[in-house]
This record gives C-alpha cells, structure tokens and sequence, in this order.
C-alpha cells in the first residue's frame, strides 16, 4: 500500500502538492504542533533543558 501511495503522489503535479503540503502545515502551525523559527527566535518556546536549568 505505501508503495503504491507514493507511486500516486509521484504521478501528481508539483503544484498540487506545493498547495496540499501549504495546508497541512497551516493546520499543524494553528494546532500548535509546530515549532516555528520565529517562535524560538522571540523566546516564545521554553525547551525543557532551559526549564530544568532554571529551577534548579
């Protein structure tokens, strides 16, 4: 089946899959499950080392 699934998506347009890969991420970033760059440059994430270091 995955073998197949990829032979699919081989057959497919880069643009359609530019566009499906545009969505995706725009879901994943507004359910929070991605860690964006900007993110991390702000100082929005807390990486679990810095926590640890912090309260110790």
């Amino acid at each position: 089946m995955n073998i197949f699934v990829r032979f699919i998506f081989r057959l497919l347009p880069n643009e359609f899959l530019e566009e499906i890969n545009d969505v995706a991420m725009d879901e994943l970033g507004e359910r929070g499950l991605i860690i964006w760059q900007d993110d991390i440059d702000s100082g929005a994430v807390a990486w679990e080392e810095d926590v640890i270091e912090t309260l110790e």
